[in-house]
């Protein structure tokens, strides 16, 4: 059996103007990033998602054709070979693949909905959803536990956090959901390594709220929200925007005053949460104290606009893009510091939004 490799790993980034996505290999020794090639995704290709056993990566498109693309993961090489593009019926803001692989879940942040969507069904090109979960005002985003009992959304229009019981044979059940206040924009969501901790993104104050999660129930418990980093005390709170998609945005000049948070990652050994900030181009680090408050360490310069980034599966370099930059960075994470140092830099295309890395294997 072929087995991880530990010295290499695959990039892969959607480049939502260039409708493509872009292949590079990552030297885990020392973090150099080498392009590979660009694949077809159609236009708007925005979220991926792998599947559990990183053989296939999948895209959703936002553009006039909304598709989920399939694509083969050559585990030695990293090419993508595409294999079915499936239409569906929304716009997708995030896509989440189901840990035990019966589902796919998506987000429609303009269409106000979470859709779930059977893995055989899309393997065989049918996009209807297996339910659609309606009125989560611009659901951003969706992820579900570990053991694929529980699923959790984010409502940035409403300040709230849904979650479902997740059911086999397909079907979402509400079991609560906790109010995050007024002004709050959750957007992005991650779990502790552990699973027992929900990490919810504000895009409108790049802080971060912690729940407890009761692994048995799937229910939520507020623990700490963290302070607002200093390193962006001259914006204001930022507000709702339209969908990226959608022809009238507001003046940039407004916008240019506001937080804009982005992408949500934790390391691999829980000590670090990172959060992409997209107004000043910054990723910022976070601590996870012994109590499980999140302190502010600081602020690292990243790509412009920099609305996606991952951490490599062993916790040693952090791979961001950014939407105005036509280039993809690295950095080294400092164990002890969580401190991020960039150590390459290579081309990438128009638009970059998302990142997912991969193992390759011996």
């Amino acid at each position: 059996m072929n087995q991880p490799n530990p010295e290499r790993f695959f990039v892969y980034v959607a480049n939502s103007k260039d409708g493509d996505i872009g292949v590079f290999h990552l030297d885990a020794r020392n973090g150099a990033l080498t392009p590979q090639a660009r694949v077809a995704a159609q236009d708007n290709v925005m979220p991926m998602a792998l599947s559990p056993d990183r053989r296939r990566l999948y895209a959703a498109t936002r553009g006039a054709d909304k598709r989920i693309n399939d694509y083969a993961i050559d585990a030695q090489t990293g090419s993508l070979t595409p294999r079915v593009q499936t239409p569906i019926e929304s716009s997708l803001a995030y896509l989440c693949a189901e840990p035990q692989g019966r589902f796919l879940l998506g987000a429609s942040y303009g269409e106000h909905r979470v859709s779930l969507y059977g893995a055989n069904d899309l393997e065989n090109g049918r996009g209807a959803p297996l339910q659609v979960i309606a009125d989560i005002e611009h659901a951003h985003a969706v992820i579900v536990s570990a053991d694929g009992r529980f699923a959790y959304a984010s409502s940035l229009g409403s300040n709230r956090v849904f979650a479902f019981a997740l059911q086999d044979e397909g079907r979402l059940v509400e079991i609560g959901a906790v109010d995050l206040g007024a002004g709050f924009g959750p957007r992005h969501l991650r779990f502790s390594p552990g699973g027992d901790v929900l990490y919810v993104l504000s895009e409108f104050r790049a802080t971060v709220a912690a729940f407890a999660r009761d692994a048995a129930t799937g229910k939520l418990a507020a623990l700490h929200v963290s302070p607002r980093a200093a390193d962006l005390a001259h914006l204001n709170d930022g507000f709702a925007r339209p969908s990226p998609t959608d022809p009238v945005q507001p003046d940039p000049a407004v916008l240019a005053k506001n937080v804009w948070a982005a992408d949500i990652h934790v390391s691999p050994d829980g000590r670090f949460v990172y959060v992409s900030e997209r107004t000043t181009s910054q990723i910022l680090t976070l601590r996870v104290a012994q109590d499980g408050a999140l302190e502010y360490v600081g602020a690292t310069a990243t790509e412009t606009q920099p609305r996606g980034f991952r951490i490599d599966p062993t916790g040693r370099f952090l791979v961001a893009c950014g939407e105005k930059s036509q280039h993809v960075s690295v950095y080294s994470v400092d164990a002890a510091s969580g401190a991020l140092t960039p150590v390459s830099r290579g081309e990438g295309g128009n638009g970059a939004n998302w990142v997912e890395i991969v193992a390759a294997t011996a």
